[in-house]
């Protein structure tokens, strides 16, 4: 119903934002992520989507694409509703939480609170092949190819995993000699099969 709602923050809770457009308060329950993003006072653009129960019409929302793009896949999954979607996008950003799920890390997606192993599981069956390795990288620059082996371990650190797992998944890369994203790819296809 709506793509997006754009106007000023009036106030931000811990589950919720609310904003102001023209006066008019619009109530809407978000992740953690978004709330930490928002600024009290400023124009903010919550990309939206709006869940009809059969007793109360509810506004999700969220400051991006990618992490509504998420949230809708999430709630696709039976078992898994809007708040637990909600929890889960708290505990992690859109390109973490696929991460895990492409690399199948259960324990990943178990932190969020309200999210147990056969959900996570289920998680990552009906979500890996909806996934794009696109989606799981972090946004890296580029750097000296000397550097590109220690920064592929960072950044499977900062999606999680320990360093011996991170490093043991980026020894088995055969080429390394490519761009740090193609090598982070290759370290996920890894950690998928380790």
């Amino acid at each position: 119903m709506y793509e997006y709602i754009k106007g000023k923050l009036d106030y931000a809770l811990e589950d919720y934002i609310v904003i102001d457009v023209q006066g008019i308060g619009y109530k809407i329950f978000t992740s953690q992520n978004t709330v930490k993003s928002a600024a009290i006072g400023t124009d903010t653009k919550i990309y939206t989507h709006l869940v009809v129960k059969e007793d109360d019409l509810v506004l999700y929302g969220f400051s991006s694409r990618e992490e509504l793009r998420m949230f809708k896949l999430l709630i696709s999954i039976s078992g898994v509703g809007p708040k637990a979607a909600v929890s889960l996008l708290s505990q992690a950003k859109p390109q973490e939480l696929a991460a895990a799920i492409i690399s199948k890390n259960v324990g990943q997606i178990t932190k969020a609170p309200g999210i147990g192993k056969k959900i996570a599981e289920r998680i990552i069956l009906e979500l890996k092949d909806k996934i794009d390795t696109e989606h799981a990288l972090p946004q890296t620059e580029n750097i000296a190819p000397e550097d590109d082996i220690s920064q592929v371990i960072e950044a499977l650190i900062a999606l999680g995993y320990n360093y011996n797992v991170a490093a043991t998944a980026v020894s088995k890369i055969k080429d390394t000699n490519r761009p740090i994203d193609a090598l982070i790819k290759d370290a996920l296809r890894q950690l998928a099969n380790m």
